[in-house]
């Protein structure tokens, strides 16, 4: 209980450091949030006009569509507030051998390197991407249960998680080629498969986005739990937290096989 007392208390204080240094330049922090607002109202416009031309996409009606969009939303925002900011910054602490300080410090170098920096304003965009959710399920006349909303909430959790686990694999990679930028903006443009319908793709590509690369399960089964009529047979979705929990044990491993192949550039 100590260890995980020492470990909240240091996430306090990363929080706390974050929201001061945001809030010294408050025109770019409340710019960001204009920005980012316009950027989903846009394509909350594009789902009108797609469903001028057609009643469904997929299977997905116009409402469910932007469940879909809400929910990936406010994934992606969540998953940015936490993580996106410390894991894109990897390449460059290996790069310029900054890491060395990390290693050091009395804590699990790998939390240390994925949550020092949080982005408070991605968690007030996280806001939008709710209230988009919130405004499909009305108009879909969604009476949800207690099962669903924890089912929404788990599976929005392991999003974030799979994110996570999916990046850090990714930078990781820093460690070898040393300039791993455009891969992580490459994986930053794979974000945008999590808003199309899992139904939309078929053969190979199905099974390379749902298992090698786990980006249709990432925002489509807690959108589909709220957005479909729900019986216990949706259950059978629960096994993407058993792949969640693997790919984050995966990272963990590489990251730590890494280390023990780090070289410092400083040295």
């Amino acid at each position: 209980m100590s260890m995980v007392s020492k470990y909240l208390r240091l996430l306090l204080a990363f929080f706390r450091y974050s929201l001061t240094r945001e809030m010294m330049f408050k025109t770019n922090f409340i710019l960001w949030i204009v920005v980012d607002f316009l950027w989903f109202g846009a394509q909350i416009v594009f789902i009108q006009v797609l469903f001028y031309q057609t009643p469904a996409v997929a299977g997905w009606s116009k409402y469910q569509m932007i469940m879909l969009f809400g929910t990936n939303h406010l994934i992606q925002q969540l998953f940015s507030c936490f993580f996106m900011t410390n894991c894109t910054q990897i390449p460059e602490l290996i790069r310029t051998g900054k890491l060395d300080f990390q290693l050091v410090l009395p804590v699990n170098t790998q939390f240390l390197v994925s949550t020092r920096n949080f982005d408070p304003g991605a968690l007030i965009n996280s806001s939008i991407g709710l209230a988009f959710v919130i405004y499909a399920a009305i108009n879909l006349g969604i009476h949800p249960t207690v099962l669903q909303y924890a089912m929404y909430v788990v599976f929005m959790i392991s999003g974030i998680f799979l994110h996570y686990a999916l990046l850090m694999l990714i930078v990781t990679l820093s460690f070898w080629i040393i300039r791993a930028q455009g891969l992580v903006y490459g994986y930053y443009n794979l974000f945008q498969i999590a808003r199309i319908p899992s139904q939309a793709f078929k053969g190979i590509v199905w099974y390379l986005f749902t298992f090698a690369l786990p980006m249709l399960v990432v925002a489509n089964f807690p959108a589909r739990v709220m957005a479909f009529p729900f019986s216990a047979s949706e259950l059978w979705m629960l096994w993407t937290l058993g792949l969640t929990v693997l790919f984050v044990w995966m990272a963990g491993r590489f990251w730590n096989y890494a280390l023990r192949h780090y070289t410092s550039a400083s040295s």
